[in-house]
């Protein structure tokens, strides 16, 4: 018996870097299953990184499931307009749907479900901007935003649950209503496909576009020394480091201080690709902060990061470590010289008047306006610069070793006031 996905998700690749797709493709399942839609195993759903194995011929695969699924759901993005392969799974359907209506003098056949991802600007095709993307219901911050900012800053809200819900009918109503022509034997090598299309760019949004950066414990296991995983959950996206630890996190919530500053944003974990990353995003002419948990620095892959960051000059980027009077773990001074160890060369400007963009020990109190005075800055100094190639800093004398049996520095050490801590 022939296989025909329930429905077949097209998405770009580099829009699932921190795995919102997946959560989204999820969501429309478990969606479709709650409204009695069958699952049986003729029809599984389609995603790319599910469907294909190891050794497998990739664009026969593709262009089988494209072939045979009764729906497909295309989350639209500057990225999936710019992607040659999205062009040609996209290209595929509606070629099945022109000769479905071909054959059957019915001209509205929506199997072809297009999602906002992120906003596109500029002309589109006419087929392109002929479907409807929006309908009553879906909400204003959906079609100003797209589903990947409700998916990001509420994942359990009214907003983001209507979408999946009106997407998961729509898929319904096309894969139970209609019966497309199969297209068996495809190839998506050998489709001409519509994208990419003039005046996208692949990039991702410039100067209005802020990368976060999250350097955060987990609560199993704890960073060295910390005892207390009420601060932390299963990933570092749920850290809360303000006292009583509660939601929203702290992630959440600065993504809620950068939309209200009028900027996009989105959050990725810290690893040793973060230097990589943060020149990206000066290429990309982006801003960047760096929301950081001090016991962070005692994690091997953070720590090395970190000092990579510290060993080059990122005028773009801005440092915040939140703190909380309250918790008595991270009020030991021991954790702060860590910190200071690892950001030696960073750390003379740290809670600097005059340099707003290295700000530890940030109350709870302090957070928002703090963060939005860095995005400011940030944003200036940007727009400042004559090139976006970071360059490294100076040579120096060479950072003390890291081992936590050090006695900790004080203020005289560091060159610092008692007032500056």
């Amino acid at each position: 018996m022939v296989q025909e996905p329930y429905f077949f998700l097209s998405y770009a690749r580099r829009d699932d870097r921190d795995e919102f797709v997946k959560r989204f493709y999820d969501d429309l399942a478990r969606e479709l299953r709650r409204i009695a839609v069958a699952d049986p195993p003729t029809q599984p759903p389609f995603r790319d990184v599910e469907g294909l194995g190891l050794g497998v011929n990739w664009s026969r695969v593709l262009g089988k499931a494209v072939g045979h699924c009764r729906a497909f759901v295309a989350l639209y993005s500057p990225a999936y307009l710019s992607s040659e392969y999205c062009g040609k799974e996209w290209t595929a359907f509606w070629e099945r749907l022109e000769r479905y209506r071909q054959d059957t003098d019915i001209p509205d056949v929506p199997a072809l479900v297009p999602v906002v991802w992120t906003p596109v600007e500029g002309e589109l095709p006419d087929e392109v901007a002929a479907l409807q993307y929006n309908e009553a219901g879906m909400g204003e911050e959906y079609l100003t935003h797209g589903l990947l900012h409700l998916l990001r800053t509420d994942p359990l809200g009214r907003a983001y649950r209507t979408v999946v819900e009106r997407v998961a009918k729509r898929v319904r109503l096309a894969a139970t209503r209609f019966r497309l022509p199969l297209t068996p034997d495809l190839d998506l090598k050998d489709v001409r496909g519509l994208f990419p299309v003039a005046g996208q760019r692949s990039a991702a949004p410039g100067t209005g576009h802020v990368q976060v950066f999250l350097a955060a414990g987990v609560a199993d296991p704890l960073p060295e020394g910390r005892n207390r995983p009420e601060y932390y959950g299963r990933s570092p996206r749920e850290w809360t480091p303000y006292h009583p630890p509660k939601n929203p996190t702290v992630a959440h919530r600065a993504q809620k201080v950068i939309l209200q500053e009028g900027y996009t944003s989105n959050i990725e974990v810290v690893d040793d690709a973060l230097s990589g990353r943060l020149d990206e995003t000066l290429r990309n002419n982006q801003t960047s902060i760096l929301l950081v948990d001090p016991w962070a620095v005692r994690t091997g892959t953070y720590r090395d990061a970190l000092a990579d960051y510290d060993a080059h000059n990122r005028p773009a980027t801005g440092v915040l470590v939140p703190c909380h009077a309250s918790d008595e773990e991270t009020g030991d001074e021991a954790i702060w010289q860590d910190l200071s160890r690892v950001l030696w060369r960073n750390w003379r400007r740290h809670n600097d008047p005059n340099d707003p963009l290295f700000r530890v020990r940030v109350a709870e109190d302090e957070f928002d306006r703090q963060l939005a005075v860095m995005l400011s800055v940030a944003q200036n100094r940007l727009m400042e610069m004559e090139s976006t190639t970071p360059s490294r800093r100076p040579g120096g004398p060479p950072p003390p070793p890291l081992p936590w049996t050090e006695p900790p520095l004080t203020p005289s050490d560091q060159g610092l006031d008692d007032d500056d801590q």
